[in-house]
This record gives structure tokens, C-alpha cells and sequence, in this order.
């Protein structure tokens, strides 16, 4: 299934799920845009020949697109604006300064083009203008981190959460179980046990296994029970 398709059904899931809001839906209309000789030229250049077959089934049909939900009572949430990987590479540098960052990376800030946002919330992943990797930046915490994660899976994860905040956090180089990111790991923790209960037919358990091995010593693991979980 092409991406547009697939975000089109997460949207329907998300509209006949219980007790949910969508509050933006901007996701363009159609097939994605074919890849043009001038698409296959920029992505052999940075990623080599071998990565525009991978590419095809993530392309929009419009340069950027934005989806934002919440549960009624705002117990989980979520929001993304996506840009399609041809207009990422094309686009401007991030072009933001950080002085609370370390030298090495207020230089990389330079390097970087935004893939996909919460607007106002933050938090950024970009991708590397020089090569594939993808660096979350989350202004809030001052942090800039590394992902263990490419273009492809990125897009996968963010899909099957529907943009929940911070679960970024789950494949970078951080510990968790810091007091610091006390506040993400409640929110992971709410996002990990509702959305498996209100979405069922997708898999979740890579997602849940990571977040038990990154944050089982947190004073918030598991803490939290969703109102869709079973009552006794």
C-alpha cells in the first residue's frame, strides 16, 4: 500500500475509535506524486542508486501534510506534520541556533532539514543533509540526538503511534530513567498501554519491548491505566 493510502486509513481508525478527536486533517488527496528523473537524480546522489526502489512506497502526494488528534479527556494525543523526503532534500536547513548545545552540535543544526514536527510543540527530526541519518531535536530539553532509525522505519513508527509525542526518545542514545525525562516516559507509558487497546489489529510489541528495556527503572513504568483497558 502506497503512503498516502495508509495515512488515509490510520485516519479512519483514528475517526471510529471511542471517545477520539481529529482536530487537523490535511492529507492531500490522491496517489503520491511519481518520481520524476530529476527525484531518482537527488535520491542516487545522497542515498545511492540502491535506495529509490526502497523510496517509491513513502512518497506523498503533496509537499507536506498534517494530522492531529486527541482523545477526549486528552489522555493520549498526537500530531504530525510530515514533508514528502524530495522536498525535504530540496528544502531549507533548519536554520536554528541553540547555544545551550554542545559546540559539535550547534554546528550540525546547520546540517539538517526538517522531516516532520508537532508545530509549536518543539520537537523536530530532521535528516542530515549529507547523508541519511535523521536527528531528533527536542528545544524544550536542549537535546539533539542521533536515531537508531532510517528514513523508512522512521515514517512506519510514526504512523502506527499517529504522531503520540516523544516515542523518538525510544531510539536515542538517552537514559530514560533519568529524572529528566520523567514527564516523556509518562507520556510513552500512557501512549504504550492505550493504543494497543484501541488499535488491535496493528503489532505494537517492538514498540513495548523497547520501552520496557529503556525504561523499566523510571518511577513512572507502568504507572499509568487507560480508560479503554477492561474493567474487573
Amino acid at each position: 500500500m502506497n503512503l498516502p493510502d495508509r495515512i488515509r486509513a490510520h485516519v479512519e481508525e483514528l475517526r471510529s475509535a471511542p471517545d477520539i478527536v481529529v482536530t487537523t486533517c490535511d492529507i492531500g488527496s490522491g496517489p503520491p506524486r511519481e518520481l520524476s528523473a530529476d527525484d531518482v537524480d537527488l535520491i542516487s546522489d545522497r542515498w545511492g542508486a540502491d535506495a529509490v526502489d526502497g523510496t517509491r512506497d513513502y512518497l506523498l502526494n503533496t509537499d507536506r501534510i498534517h494530522l492531529s488528534w486527541h482523545s477526549v479527556a486528552h489522555y493520549v494525543h498526537g500530531e504530525f506534520a510530515l514533508t514528502d523526503i524530495r522536498s525535504c532534500m530540496t528544502g531549507w536547513i533548519v536554520e536554528v541556533e541553540d547555544e545551550r548545545l554542545a559546540p559539535e552540535k550547534q554546528e550540525l543544526l546547520w546540517e539538517l532539514k526538517g522531516l516532520e514536527e508537532a508545530p509549536g510543540s518543539g520537537r523536530l527530526t530532521a535528516l542530515r543533509a549529507t547523508n541519511d541519518e535523521l536527528w531528533f531535536y527536542d528545544i524544550t530539553k536542549a537535546r539533539l540526538e542521533r536515531l537508531a532509525l532510517d528514513f523508512q522505519s522512521y515514517v512506519d513508527n510514526l504512523l502506527l503511534l499517529k504522531g503520540a509525542p516523544n516515542w523518538q526518545y525510544l531510539f536515542a542514545d538517552v537514559d530514560l530513567c533519568d529524572d529528566e525525562f520523567t514527564t516523556r516516559v509518562a507520556q510513552l507509558d500512557r501512549t504504550l498501554e492505550a493504543l494497543p487497546i484501541l488499535f488491535p489489529d496493528h503489532d505494537y510489541s517492538h514498540l513495548q519491548q523497547r520501552y520496557e528495556e529503556r525504561c523499566s527503572g523510571s518511577p513512572v513504568f507502568r504507572r499509568h491505566k487507560s480508560p479503554w483497558a477492561p474493567q474487573p
